[in-house]
């Protein structure tokens, strides 16, 4: 998991889907509906370059940002001034005092390799949250790994650069591969290439509500994707809110 997010820290939010102020209007919106009191201190785990745990400081939270990525939290300085920075891992979180709540964007927890370090994620938040504390985070499906992703290619275009990548899904052992390469272009017109492997896995529904039960939580919501409703049958992404126990 360190290895990850190097060639294409520079590139991410500007390939990204949803903007960083819609996903802090989500999450606010369900720390509204199901908060037992509004939350103050904030972790955004695995925050990346910053830019939720911005939108989410702007909003009047006080954000504490954790990543394992040195070259994402790089950019996070300069995306989140008025955050808390981390450099750790989310399995064995080492934090100070409790926190009202803990989010989790963009399919972080997919990068967890086995259910054993779900397991010790879900706990670790868990551990540093108050009681009645909110976890919200969101997951690709099966869905999406097997219908979007499976063996298909990609490439994306923009002023900053290109990114192609191949994908392949392995069904029985419920872990997608992805094949990147980043070019970005330098200041003489030329483009610099870094190529990068990642994976992602697939857990289910039963699966991470059975670890949420294990580690101190209750499921309160399944969402569908930045939707207030149950998840539609084929639903790519689900969203989560757990509550401390």
């Amino acid at each position: 998991m360190g290895s990850e997010y190097t060639a294409i820290a520079s590139m991410y939010d500007s390939f990204r889907g949803e903007s960083p102020n819609m996903w802090a209007a989500y999450i606010d919106e369900l720390f509204g509906i199901y908060a037992e009191k509004k939350p103050v201190s904030v972790i955004d785990l695995c925050c990346g370059t910053g830019t939720v745990t911005g939108a989410m400081c702007r909003l009047g939270y006080n954000m504490t940002g954790v990543d394992l990525s040195e070259d994402m939290l790089a950019l996070a300085q300069k995306n989140a001034p008025g955050a808390l920075l981390i450099h750790q891992d989310m399995r064995s979180l080492q934090l100070y005092g409790g926190y009202d709540a803990c989010i989790s964007c963009l399919d972080s927890i997919n990068y967890l390799p086995c259910e054993d370090d779900v397991i010790r994620t879900f706990s670790s938040v868990n551990r540093y949250l108050c009681d009645g504390g909110l976890f919200v985070f969101d997951v690709n499906t099966e869905s999406r790994f097997r219908n979007k992703y499976g063996n298909n290619d990609f490439i994306l275009e923009n002023k900053d650069g290109l990114i192609a990548w191949s994908c392949e899904y392995h069904p029985r052992l419920k872990r997608c591969d992805f094949y990147l390469s980043c070019f970005t272009l330098d200041k003489d017109g030329r483009y610099t290439r870094r190529d990068e492997e990642q994976s992602e896995y697939c857990y289910s529904d039963a699966f991470l509500r059975e670890a949420a039960r294990r580690s101190g939580f209750e499921t309160i919501a399944a969402l569908g994707r930045m939707s207030l409703s149950s998840p539609e049958k084929d639903e790519e992404k689900i969203h989560y809110v757990l509550r401390k126990i």
